[in-house]
């Protein structure tokens, strides 16, 4: 009963971490670079594992966060 409270640690955002999408889980990225932008804020680089010619920089929050991004899990 006390689960439905109790919060998985999301893992930790590293270089090499796959995730997808949320409801898209054929659209799977890899981060490629972590770094802190100008603002403070830290970032990641994603490229999308089928086409790495698309590439998004997106805030590592919305990464951790499980919502926008799901981690996606080993396939091996």
């Amino acid at each position: 009963m006390f689960k439905l409270f109790r919060r998985e640690k999301q893992p930790t955002v590293a270089v090499g971490s796959k995730y997808y999408t949320a409801g898209l889980p054929y659209m799977v990225w890899e981060v490629v670079t972590l770094f802190e932008g100008i603002d403070g804020t830290p970032y990641a680089h994603i490229v999308a594992v089928n086409d790495p010619t698309r590439r998004k920089t997106v805030a590592r929050s919305s990464l951790e966060s499980g919502t926008q991004y799901v981690p996606a899990r080993d396939e091996e």
